[in-house]
């Protein structure tokens, strides 16, 4: 009789860890606010994530510290808005440094790149041909990827979406306005 308790008990015991065991596995595997997670959706393709939107002192500012990285031993430059958008740079020339001037008029494009149109190009007070030089720069500088010159059209594309912030993060222009000094820049996320 002794004998049946004790496999009664057994079989008992092993029922509980067995329920146990179920009921810990069952809560381990279960989703945490399920409801809330159902109704998260993830968008797919590029999408804005917010508007940036800054003054003429800030944007020269951050323009001015990315451009750093290009500057050379043949040319440094610098560029800055005010009533128009103007890239100053020096080169050398026998020695000396040449003065160089390019003015340009931006423009916002519906695909979020900057379309700089050149109004004028000039060595010191001296103006220039600007195809003519359009044509020399695009031939003799490397310039980054995400510049493009278009000496025919007397314009430089700056394709902002090229210029990575993040992975898969990059900025696309949205409002230039230099009479009001209000930029605005969309943050777009592949």
């Amino acid at each position: 009789m002794k004998n049946k308790y004790w496999k009664y008990l057994f079989l008992l015991i092993l029922a509980i860890n067995i329920a146990f065991v179920a009921v810990v596995g069952f809560q381990i595997t279960k989703h945490r606010d399920q409801k809330v997670l159902d109704k998260v959706s993830v968008i797919k393709g590029v999408n804005k994530v917010a508007e940036i939107s800054t003054n003429t002192e800030q944007l020269n500012t951050v323009i001015n510290k990315y451009l750093g990285d290009f500057q050379g031993e043949k040319m440094s430059y610098k560029f800055y808005l005010s009533d128009k958008a103007v890239l100053e740079g020096s080169y050398q020339l026998f020695g000396k440094d040449i003065p160089l001037y390019v003015y340009f008029e931006p423009y916002a494009l519906n695909d979020g790149l900057v379309d700089l149109k050149v109004s004028s190009i000039s060595i010191g007070t001296l103006s220039l041909p600007t195809k003519t030089v359009l044509n020399y720069i695009k031939g003799s500088y490397d310039l980054p990827k995400f510049v493009t010159i278009e000496s025919e059209k007397q314009e430089v594309l700056i394709n902002l979406p090229q210029i990575a912030l993040a992975k898969d993060t990059f900025l696309e222009a949205n409002k230039l306005d230099l009479k009001n000094d209000k930029f605005v820049f969309n943050l777009m996320q592949k």
